[in-house]
């Protein structure tokens, strides 16, 4: 019983760092060993920016909502982290130098212009899918996109310095964690695609695009910085989530 209070202590207090849900839990130490459960976190987060589909209005403006929703959610601190290495990557730079433009409160040209366009793809995807009821997508999309933290967080060197992105990496490799992951992902993929046998083909498309979005990152990241920290977890979180919707969205445009 003490365990399974403690499990669901830690879930809110990764719930509340993780997304804008008072849940009255603010301990980082306990949200980060239970990182694992990110998916979960990803699923909660996925229905409420489906909420939207019931609304009785045109399909831009749902798509709109959806996109706010999306990015409400999770206070923008992932889309932060997206411009900030963004920002990074178009300097050229490597190491020190790579972060301390990273770590800069102002925003350069590179930053600006690919959250512009990371938010055009994300909702001209959700234009198409809103109008073919592809909820499923829309749900899944944010269920990859928490996922891909975790596998980037348990595949990779955390950084020298203490940080956010540190504790989240470290804690990742430790315990029975991955175990309860796959397990939990596992389940919530089932349950997504129970919802929808046509999904099959477009869910599996995301899940491989995730995988290579991962992969990706985990090698830039080491190649130009060394480690992966809080910022790199933010922009693997976003790009996974735009490349999983367009994809679909894609797809089914052409297929039909």
């Amino acid at each position: 019983m003490r365990r399974f209070r403690e499990g669901v202590k830690g879930f809110m207090a990764l719930l509340s760092f993780l997304t804008i849900i008072p849940t009255g839990i603010h301990d980082l130490s306990l949200a980060s060993r239970f990182f694992y459960l990110s998916p979960i976190i990803g699923l909660i987060e996925g229905l409420v920016a489906v909420s939207p589909m019931l609304l009785d209005a045109p399909t831009y403006v749902r798509a709109a909502i959806i996109l706010v929703l999306s990015h409400l959610i999770t206070g923008f601190n992932h889309l932060d982290g997206f411009a900030d290495l963004s920002d990074a990557i178009a300097s050229g730079r490597r190491g020190e130098d790579m972060l301390r433009i990273m770590k800069k409160p102002e925003r350069g040209a590179a930053a600006i212009a690919s959250t512009t366009l990371l938010i055009i793809v994300s909702y001209s995807s959700l234009i198409e899918l809103v109008d073919e009821v592809w909820w499923q997508i829309i749900l899944l999309s944010h269920v990859l996109a928490s996922e891909s933290m975790y596998l980037l967080a348990i595949s990779s060197t955390p950084p020298g310095y203490d940080g956010l992105g540190r504790v989240f990496i470290v804690e990742s490799k430790r315990g029975v964690g991955a175990v309860v992951n796959s397990i939990s992902f596992g389940l919530i993929l089932i349950l997504i695609f129970s919802f929808g046998g046509a999904l099959t083909p477009h869910g599996l498309t995301m899940v491989a695009a995730m995988t290579l979005i991962v992969t990706y990152t985990r090698v830039k990241s080491h190649r130009i910085l060394g480690f992966v920290n809080g910022d790199v977890l933010g922009f693997c979180y976003e790009l996974t989530k735009a490349a999983t919707l367009i994809l679909p969205a894609a797809l089914t445009s052409i297929l039909t």
